[in-house]
């Protein structure tokens, strides 16, 4: 599908020399997604009418007209943005054997816990870090993830425990091992 287009006015698109557009298709039988990848500026049009959508002037000037605006917020998504969460995999086990999990299966029986002076040592290390980058006055936030954190509980309190005023904690789990002290030691943190 040509999408080459010259405006009257000298407006190239997908030229080279100008916006570029990109098709998309989604799923949809009667239209697709125009996208401009540098300012995520988009519009859905017919798909018999793509060549006429990108000659209509009144479609460029809308684009035109948004197009500064929606560079900058990009730019500033892309690299003006400083990290406020992490994900932080305390062990390398799990408990179940799920089919879709990225992490090998050895290494969900076999794999390692990180140790409770580890945890407090990466802890400080990213106090420190967030102190210097995030500028907020928002609690940056730690995630526990996968594998299974709470086959790691020893560790994953003492972190939360010690740095219970630095970090807003969360724990992605698949909930097996949520047991009473669990939810006391949680509840008792919010």
């Amino acid at each position: 599908m040509p999408i080459h287009s010259v405006s009257s006015k000298g407006c190239f698109v997908n030229s080279g020399n100008g916006p570029t557009f990109q098709p998309i298709d989604i799923g949809h039988p009667e239209y697709l997604g125009l996208v401009d990848a540098d300012t995520a500026f988009w519009a859905l049009v017919k798909r018999h009418k793509v060549d006429a959508a990108l000659q209509d002037a009144a479609w460029l000037r809308s684009y035109h007209v948004k197009r500064e605006a929606f560079r900058k917020e990009m730019d500033t998504l892309r690299f003006g943005l400083k990290p406020s969460a992490v994900y932080f995999n305390i062990t390398e086990r799990c408990n179940l054997n799920c089919r879709y999990c990225y992490i090998p299966e050895n290494m969900r029986r076999n794999g390692k816990h990180m140790s409770s002076e580890r945890v407090i040592q990466a802890l400080h290390l990213l106090k420190a870090y967030f102190k210097n980058s995030a500028g907020s006055k928002l609690l940056p936030k730690v995630i526990f993830h996968g594998a299974e954190p709470l086959l790691n509980k020893k560790a994953l309190f003492n972190g939360i425990e010690k740095f219970s005023k630095d970090f807003t904690f969360g724990i992605q789990t698949n909930t097996v091992l949520l047991d009473d002290e669990a939810v006391t030691f949680l509840r008792s943190r919010k």
